[in-house]
């Protein structure tokens, strides 16, 4: 590996000596840059990222304690070698303070900075390959989850050698857990950037996604099941903040791809319930297998419009380009149901995840899923689960 070395000092001839104080490249190290004052180096430090520098004290406009508290935020890891022409105690203990790796007194001894320098690359190259290894690690602990997860998901795990497994891997799913189902419809074309990605690719990026996204939340887990399908853990969130971060994701995901997103979620109410759901969601997702085009569109925005309180058949045949007609007749065919049965249904259902969450009002969740009015919503509840609201939430839950 090239080392990068920065030299901060104002006075030329010191300047010169320090860049001629041995072949810095028989110890691998570039001298990327030199500067003549504080506010120069500060500039070309953040730019370049040297691994090194060699800073004089008395510089003009940022002297070099000065300077090195304001790279520290900067180079976190870089080494930091004191030049000085004060043989003051203050100015070193300040220099100890702000853990500068040696404090060397002009005029400076050559053999002394190349012996400072050889120490400091050391510490660098421990540092570097400490980094390297946990990488690797990391990458090899991913690599274990994802099939840990995919043989959870199937029932190969049992209970007890999965909580084992969360030890092992240092799994944290607690409180109520969010689970998400990402897939990508390739056949569909939504005119992206990127026309001809390849599966690795888009699987990657929309992985990436899904993690910037949710990198505000504290904990969570994205990997991918044997069918290409991702699955995302989000602990300790209700369902209306999952669907929530889900639409942010499908959007954001949809926009930058140019493909179609489709997307469902579940809450769990404890992670034993993982394999249920898991299987759960992933024969919702399949339904889309075999539908045409057409219909795998409108299915897709009425599962992310359904809160709306005006979609209707005609808003749904506009954008997917055709005749309310001849749309309905399509969904009627390859749905088994009719346009505002199919809706209703997934209203309901959305309603049903909503009820997990005790502090929510049966009024409010009508909203959520699109009804004008309580009236509405129960009785559109009671024709698809055959029971009241009310009667749901008193633990009467025979609907499947």
């Amino acid at each position: 590996m090239l080392w990068k070395l920065l030299i901060a000092e104002d006075e030329t001839t010191i300047r010169r000596g320090l860049r001629n104080a041995a072949n810095w490249e028989d110890y691998s190290i570039e001298i990327v840059g030199e500067a003549e004052d504080g506010e120069i180096a500060l500039e070309m430090a953040i730019e370049l990222q040297p691994h090194i520098l060699f800073v004089d004290i008395n510089m003009p406009f940022l002297n070099g304690l000065e300077l090195i508290k304001e790279l520290r935020e900067h180079l976190p890891e870089s080494i930091f070698i004191v030049i000085s022409g004060y043989d003051q105690f203050s100015y070193a203990q300040q220099a100890i303070k702000m853990d500068v790796f040696d404090y060397i007194l002009k005029p400076v001894n050559t053999e002394e900075l190349k012996k400072t320098v050889m120490n400091a690359l050391e510490i660098l190259e421990t540092t570097t390959r400490n980094k390297q290894l946990d990488l690797q690690l990391e990458d090899n602990r991913q690599i274990l989850k994802e099939k840990f997860f995919q043989e959870w998901g199937t029932g190969q795990i049992s209970d007890e050698n999965v909580k084992k497994r969360f030890q092992l891997l240092d799994i944290k799913l607690e409180g109520q857990v969010g689970i998400s189902m990402y897939k990508v419809v390739k056949e569909i074309d939504e005119g992206g950037t990127e026309q001809n990605w390849s599966e690795t690719l888009i699987s990657f990026s929309l992985k990436n996604i899904i993690g910037d996204v949710l990198k505000a939340y504290p904990y969570y887990e994205v990997f991918e099941d044997y069918s290409g399908q991702t699955i995302s853990l989000l602990p300790n969130i209700d369902m209306d903040e999952l669907i929530r971060v889900n639409r942010e994701i499908k959007e954001f995901a949809e926009r930058f791809l140019g493909r179609v997103i489709l997307c469902n979620e579940q809450i769990l109410t404890n992670y034993q319930e993982f394999p249920t759901y898991f299987k759960s969601l992933r024969k919702e997702i399949t339904s889309y297998n075999g539908l045409s085009p057409m219909v795998i569109l409108a299915k897709d925005y009425i599962d992310h419009h359904y809160f709306e309180h005006s979609i209707s058949l005609n808003e749904v045949a506009d954008m997917v380009q055709v005749s309310p007609t001849y749309l309905s007749k399509k969904i009627k065919t390859e749905l088994g149901a009719s346009f505002i049965t199919y809706l209703t249904k997934v209203r309901i259902n959305k309603a049903l995840m909503l009820m997990k969450d005790p502090y929510l009002k049966i009024y409010e969740i009508a909203d959520m899923v699109g009804y004008s009015t309580q009236h509405y919503f129960c009785n559109a509840f009671k024709k698809v689960t055959g029971i009241s609201p009310t009667v749901y939430r008193s633990g009467a839950k025979s609907y499947e």
